[in-house]
């Protein structure tokens, strides 16, 4: 193939794409009709849809999560958290998002601002809702029952001491028992405005307000890497939706301060019963040394043993805060082995790594059960807190050993130290080394008692000044106008839904049929020439092409006899056989109309009705039929006294069919009707055979033998495709002579040729005819009436 060659594929294969598309196109086209019907019940139910829809607005408010800069992570402990990926933000903010959303917090916001009761008025199509101070009244529900949340209940104010509940009279501020259970209308405003008016109330599940306040609830990071969420809420009145916003917000960071206060709350309590037990032990330390000095008249030591006494005191004081080292280390040792009980107080511990740790394990174990109120302990979120809490304890248990070790070091040295101040006061006299003893212990009691008592000012204060570790950036601010529904995105929605149901029809139908629609559909399926195509006619008039001569379906008779010239054109006279697949595919109307066509141009024509089960042809012209073909075939009469002249057209004969016979098949097989043929040629231009159908019975296939062409009839829209296979079958063993096809009966005013014509140059409808056709209404020819 060379380059002209393959410029001249593409050419064709181009026009055959664009005439494939330009014939879709008109396909649908031809349907506007339905298009402009649906468009306009879409757009109606759009407007429908806005009008009935609740209207939803907007509402935002933006909330920092503040990372801890000044906490003990700094330093030394720094890089072992980073080292364990402890401060990645996406995780600490996909956390966060987690406890926004959880069912714990939404329970005290639905609490707190009463939304377990929905109020609606009645408008125009639709109940709206109401909030706060618009609710004329308030309504409780005392105890409910299996109908309590099934069904709006009706209330009407009748006036300040009654309602109407469902359409019964109840009085205001009492308890009242109804189907609904028990209830108790408070009545918040009066005034004549309220009088009569209907209003609804719902009572709402907790779970079931958690899940529809969760769907419309978003919460997103303004980007990766920052830690400022944008909530956002829709909720039909702006002011609910504030509340809400501003409530959850509210509720967070107390959950927030709660669970940093577990660990100062514990402090204290533990700071306090040490305090309480140490109070009693000094008491009685006080009382020793005012009952030793009393005994033995001593009023004060010597300034050498003063020294000395200030000395083991500070030795008995690091002694003892190293002792309470040792025994939080051993508390929270055994915490992180056993996993029981709170954590610990951290008293006294200043190893900056480990309080970074302690403190991340409470944070991470808080944020582990807090979102197991929500989500199940197998989800990713909560495998990723155990995950760093066991690499928690690990670095905890490491960091114990450590301080652990050098503790007791410290400890072991204090001891020795002390076991020096015991030999040295053995050799102090008597009474003044009895005065140091009880002195030294009630100075470690007072030491202890004043570290204690700092340590609780401390918790306190931090009690006192301890805020959440987020900052509302904008408090929950509404849109202006309802973000939901989108008026343009609804009628855009429903007039994409207008075009695509008649498409959708149009193409399953074009899907589900089994019916010839056009001429594509014949020849897809064979090779058979297609003679003529025949226009569908609501005229009664059986003889149109004589009657009206400048008819469509007249001019489409006088194309199929210019198209006989080119079937056996040798043939002095001609024999042509009409059959069909079917009944009802038009064959007797064709064919007796092509014979009068032929009559017209000056040609001799006879017609035979050869269809001895169901004639047509004698019915329709009203011609008698006493004798005919069935006497002739079983006698010896002869063609002439059967023949009988058309009345409508000169030159024009019909042969009817005669009585019909029990057995037609055996009739056409006894030489009789080679015979009549025989003598018809000598004196006739055309032989029209009107044969039954080739696919009922075997009549046409007899008589084939006869003719010098077949015109086998295919209707439009009426024919099944699958007899076009058949006819296939037929032309290819030859069974029939020169074997044609007539399309017949189309009807172009449906898709056939998709406003193309019917293929002769005489386009339908394009004003050619138009002085034959009756004028209709435009509201018949909007809806295709005829």
């Amino acid at each position: 193939m060379d380059n002209n060659d393959i410029k001249g594929y593409s050419a064709v294969t181009d026009e055959d794409d664009r005439s494939d598309f330009g014939e879709l196109v008109m396909k649908y086209l031809h349907y506007w009709k339905w298009y402009a019907v649906s468009i306009i019940l879409a757009v109606a139910l759009a407007f429908t849809y806005i009008k009935v829809t609740t209207p939803l607005f907007q509402i935002e408010t933006d909330l920092l999560i503040k990372q801890d800069k000044d906490n003990a992570t700094q330093g030394a402990g720094d890089d072992i958290l980073k080292s364990m990926d402890l401060f990645t933000s996406d995780k600490i903010i996909d956390n966060e998002v987690q406890i926004l959303k959880s069912y714990t917090l939404m329970e005290k916001v639905i609490k707190a601002l009463g939304l377990e009761v929905s109020y609606y008025g009645v408008g125009s199509v639709r109940k709206y809702p109401i909030y706060n101070d618009h609710l004329p009244f308030e309504i409780r529900l005392i105890k409910s029952n299996d109908q309590s949340y099934k069904d709006l209940i009706s209330i009407k104010v009748r006036d300040k001491q009654t309602v109407e509940i469902n359409g019964k009279k109840s009085p205001i501020n009492t308890p009242v028992q109804t189907e609904f259970g028990l209830l108790e209308v408070t009545c918040k405003r009066f005034d004549d405005k309220v009088l009569n008016q209907d209003f609804y109330v719902g009572f709402n599940k907790l779970t079931d307000l958690y899940q529809n306040y969760s769907n419309v609830l978003n919460i997103n990071p303004v980007s990766k890497e920052g830690t400022v969420l944008i909530i956002t809420f829709q909720d039909a009145v702006p002011q609910r939706g504030k509340d809400i916003l501003n409530r959850l917000v509210y509720e967070y960071n107390n959950a927030a301060i709660e669970d940093k206060n577990k660990v100062t709350s514990s402090t204290l309590s533990f700071i306090n019963e040490r305090l309480k037990s140490l109070s009693e032990e000094l008491g009685v330390a006080e009382r020793n040394v005012e009952s030793y000095k009393s005994a033995n008249r001593i009023t004060d030591i010597s300034a050498q043993s003063q020294v000395f006494m200030q000395s083991v005191q500070q030795n008995d004081a690091d002694l003892s805060k190293v002792n309470i080292q040792l025994s939080v280390l051993k508390n929270l040792e055994t915490y992180v082995q056993n996993e029981q009980g709170k954590l610990p107080s951290m008293l006294g511990i200043d190893d900056p790594t480990l309080l970074a740790l302690v403190s991340q394990l409470g944070e991470a174990e808080l944020r582990k059960a807090s979102l197991l109120q929500t989500i199940p302990e197998t989800n990713p979120i909560v495998n990723s807190i155990n995950d760093q809490i066991k690499a928690l304890k690990s670095a905890i248990t490491q960091s114990i050993q450590n301080l652990k070790s050098g503790l007791l070091v410290t400890q072991q040295q204090l001891q020795d130290k002390n076991s020096t101040f015991e030999s040295v006061i053995q050799k102090v006299p008597s009474k003044e080394r009895g005065l140091l003893d009880v002195m030294r212990q009630q100075d470690i009691k007072n030491t202890l008692f004043n570290f204690l008592l700092q340590k609780r000012e401390e918790q306190a204060m931090s009690l006192a000044s301890n805020l959440a570790d987020s900052r509302t950036i904008d408090v929950a601010r509404s849109s202006d106008i309802p973000v939901k529904p989108v008026i343009p995105l609804v009628l855009g929605l429903f007039v994409f839904l207008g075009l695509a149901v008649p498409t959708g029809v149009i193409y399953i139908r074009d899907m589900l049929n089994n019916k010839i629609k056009k001429r594509s559909d014949i020849e897809k399926f064979t090779r058979i020439p297609i003679l003529a195509e025949i226009a569908q006619s609501d005229e009664s008039t059986p003889l149109i092409a004589v009657e009206k001569p400048r008819s469509m379906v007249a001019e489409q008779i006088r194309a199929l006899r210019t198209n006989l010239q080119f079937i056996s054109a040798d043939q002095t006279s001609k024999v042509l056989l009409f059959t069909s697949g079917i009944s009802g595919e038009g064959k007797s109307f064709v064919s007796l109309n092509l014979g009068g066509s032929l009559a017209m141009s000056g040609r001799k024509v006879v017609i035979l009705e050869l269809d001895l089960r169901k004639p047509k042809l004698h019915q329709a012209l009203g011609v008698t039929n006493n004798q005919g073909l069935s006497n002739y075939l079983v006698s010896n009469m002869s063609y002439k006294d059967i023949i009988a002249p058309i009345p409508q057209q000169s030159n024009y004969f019909i042969i009817t069919c005669g009585q019909i016979p029990p057995n037609p098949a055996e009739l056409l097989t006894n030489g009789r009707i080679e015979v009549l043929i025989n003598e018809l040629k000598k004196e006739f231009d055309y032989i029209i055979m009107d044969a039954p159908p080739v696919g009922l019975v075997t009549d046409a296939q007899i008589l084939g033998k006869f003719a010098n062409a077949t015109l086998f009839m295919l209707r439009h829209n009426y024919t099944l495709k699958k007899q076009v296979f058949m006819l296939d079958e037929l032309y290819k063993s030859n069974k029939l002579p020169h074997l044609n096809i007539v399309f017949n009966s189309i009807d172009y005013s449906s898709s056939y040729g998709y406003g193309y014509g019917y293929g002769y140059g005489y386009g339908y409808g394009g004003g050619y005819y138009q002085e034959e056709e009756k004028k209709t209404s435009w509201f018949a020819r909007l809806f295709g009436k005829k």
